[in-house]
C-alpha cells in the first residue's frame, strides 16, 4: 500500500508525458515471440537473445513497473533491485532489473487480464484461466488487445523503433489473435521431455506460490491443473500452429540447444531471416561458455508417480515430439 501511494504520482507523470508519443508509436516490424511451455528453456534462450542490441525485450524493469519506467528509469531499477532475491528460488537463475522475463507481468499490472494474476490469487486461478484464450469472452480479448497493443507501441518506443522480442507462455494459447496484430510475426517455440517438465513445473509452482500468494492452495489441485493447462496449451498449437506463416516458426528441443546453445541460435536467425551483428554473437557465445562450466541446473526426481501422470495426460505430445515413454517400476 505505501509503495502504491509512492507510485501513484508517477504514474500520472508518465501518462501525461507519453501517452500520446505512445499511441503515435509506429510498429514498423512485427515482434519475434518465444513460446513454449514452462521449463523448456524459454528464460535461457531470452537471455541470450536479449544480447542482440538491435532489438529490444521485456525486463524485470517493464515487467513489474509498466506504468512510470519511460519517466523514472532509474528510481524504477532501484525499486525493483531492491524487491527481488538475487536468484530465482526455483531454478537459481540471476534476476535483476535488467534480466529478461514476460510481459503478462505487465499486462497483469495494466489490467485484470494477466494470467499470472491467478498466482497471487489461486482460488480465482480458473477464472484468470479464460484469460489465456478468451474463449466466449469476446469483450475481454478486444479490451486485451488495446491493452497488449499498447504496451508493445511503448517498449517500441523505448527501443526507438527496433523489433521487440517478447518470451511469454501463456502466448501459445493467443497465437491467432497475435497474428491479427502482427501477421508477420516471428515464432521460437521450445519443446522438452515431458517427464522432466512435469517435476519442474511443479518446482516452480510450488516457489512462485510461496512468494506471491495471497490465499492457500491446494496441493493436488496444483498438480491438476499443471497436467490440464499443458494438455490444453498444446491442443491450442497444434490448432493454431497452420495459421503461422510458413518460415516464421522455429522449433527447439531443449536437450539439443542446451548442449549446442549457438549452433541453435544461429539457426534460428537463418530460418526466421533475421541479422544478427558478429559482436553480439560473440556476446552470446562467451555468455553460453560461462553458462555451460558454471550453471548447476535443478535435478529432478522421475518418480513412479511422474511416470504416471505424464504417461495418462501427455501420452500425445510425449510420442509427438519424439520422447521415449518411461513405465513405472511398481505395478
Amino acid at each position: 500500500m505505501g509503495l502504491a501511494t509512492i507510485t501513484a504520482p508517477m504514474r500520472i507523470i508518465e501518462r501525461i508525458l507519453y501517452h500520446r508519443k505512445i499511441k503515435k508509436t509506429e510498429i514498423k516490424t512485427d515482434p519475434v515471440f518465444v513460446i513454449g511451455h514452462y521449463r523448456t528453456g524459454t528464460t535461457y534462450l531470452m537471455t541470450l537473445l536479449a544480447m542482440d542490441k538491435d532489438r529490444g525485450y521485456v525486463s524485470n524493469l517493464e515487467g513489474y513497473a509498466p506504468h512510470f519506467f519511460l519517466s523514472f528509469p532509474k528510481i524504477t531499477k532501484t525499486l525493483i533491485d531492491m524487491s527481488l532475491p538475487d536468484i530465482r528460488p526455483m531454478d537459481n537463475v540471476p534476476m535483476g532489473a535488467e534480466e529478461p522475463t514476460e510481459e503478462e507481468y505487465s499486462i497483469g499490472a495494466m489490467s485484470k487480464y494477466g494470467y499470472y494474476n491467478g498466482f497471487i490469487f489461486p482460488r480465482n486461478f480458473d477464472q484468470y484461466t479464460r484469460y489465456l484464450n478468451f474463449e466466449g469472452l469476446p469483450k475481454d480479448l478486444e479490451k486485451w488487445k488495446k491493452v497488449y497493443y499498447y504496451f508493445v507501441q511503448k517498449m517500441t518506443l523505448k527501443y526507438e523503433g527496433r523489433q521487440m522480442i517478447f518470451k511469454n507462455p501463456t502466448n501459445n494459447y493467443r497465437i491467432p489473435h497475435i497474428l491479427e496484430m502482427f501477421p508477420n510475426a516471428k515464432f521460437i517455440h521450445t519443446y522438452r521431455n515431458p517427464y522432466e517438465v512435469y517435476p519442474s513445473t511443479y518446482k516452480f509452482f510450488e516457489e512462485v506460490f510461496a512468494i506471491y500468494t495471497l490465499q492457500t492452495w491446494d496441493d493436488e489441485k496444483m498438480k491438476l491443473d499443471i497436467l490440464r493447462n499443458y494438455k490444453s496449451l498444446y491442443e491450442h498449437l497444434e490448432r493454431d500452429i497452420k495459421l503461422i506463416p510458413k518460415g516464421n516458426i522455429v522449433h527447439l528441443k531443449y536437450e539439443e540447444f542446451i548442449e549446442e546453445p549457438m549452433k541453435h541460435i544461429d539457426r534460428i536467425y537463418s530460418e526466421l531471416g533475421l541479422e544478427l551483428k558478429e559482436e553480439y554473437r560473440e556476446n552470446m557465445r562467451k555468455y553460453a561458455e560461462t553458462q555451460k562450466r558454471e550453471y548447476k541446473p535443478n535435478k529432478h526426481r522421475i518418480t513412479d508417480d511422474v511416470i504416471e501422470r505424464v504417461n495418462k495426460y501427455w501420452s500425445d505430445y510425449r510420442d509427438h515430439w519424439g520422447y521415449e515413454k518411461l513405465e513405472p517400476s511398481t505395478k
